[in-house]
């Protein structure tokens, strides 16, 4: 039998190695390598969340209590003693006192008013100020004026503290040209004095 010629054994030998069982092993490895790496990237990428530690406790409890708004009015004292002609004027005072536990901006407005004949409210002002004693309200003291029906001071003309009791001094006038129409007339006037809570 002749030998195979050089270029035939090389033949022979490419022909072995493609058919050889290796290269497919070589491949699967190098195929799971990179398996196992996206693996492990993977783990890496989303591991960290399983390696947090964490702990809680609760604070003592804290206690919130809620405050009060309170008002408490007394009576106008004086007003009812004194008959007027045109040009005069009558006064007298009241308490307010803030019995809550929070600061309040008070307004003071026209309430229910009456008259036994209408044309006499019209002839009428009132002025109220805040005066430190009784003693110290006159006809003659100033503050916010008008006709009875149309008394508004506006939220916040002045703030109550809480626990503080202010002294208020309505001064009533009739009017200098007031007609003899209104004569021997009578008329009720009245104020609502409202308090809203001081923002914080």
């Amino acid at each position: 039998m002749s030998r195979p010629s050089p270029a035939g054994r090389a033949r022979h030998r490419s022909a072995e190695r493609a058919s050889s069982p290796r290269r497919p092993l070589r491949s699967l490895w190098a195929w799971t390598a990179v398996v196992g790496g996206s693996v492990a990237v993977a783990l890496v990428a989303t591991g960290g969340t399983y390696a947090l530690w964490n702990g809680s406790v609760a604070p003592t409890a804290v206690t919130v209590s809620s405050g009060t708004a309170g008002l408490s009015v007394g009576a106008v004292t004086a007003l009812d003693a004194t008959v007027l002609g045109p040009g005069g004027a009558t006064a007298g005072t009241f308490t307010a006192t803030n019995t809550g536990s929070v600061d309040l901006a008070m307004r003071v407005a026209a309430g229910t008013t009456t008259a036994s004949t209408s044309s006499l409210v019209g002839e009428l002002t009132v002025r109220l100020t805040a005066v430190a004693k009784s003693a110290d309200c006159t006809t003659g003291v100033g503050g916010y004026s008008a006709r009875p029906s149309a008394f508004d001071t506006g939220s916040g003309y002045f703030t109550l503290p809480a626990g503080v009791t202010v002294t208020g001094c309505v001064v009533v006038t009739l009017d200098g040209d007031a007609p003899a129409a209104v004569q021997a007339q009578t008329s009720s006037i009245g104020l609502v004095l409202t308090g809203t809570q001081v923002a914080p």
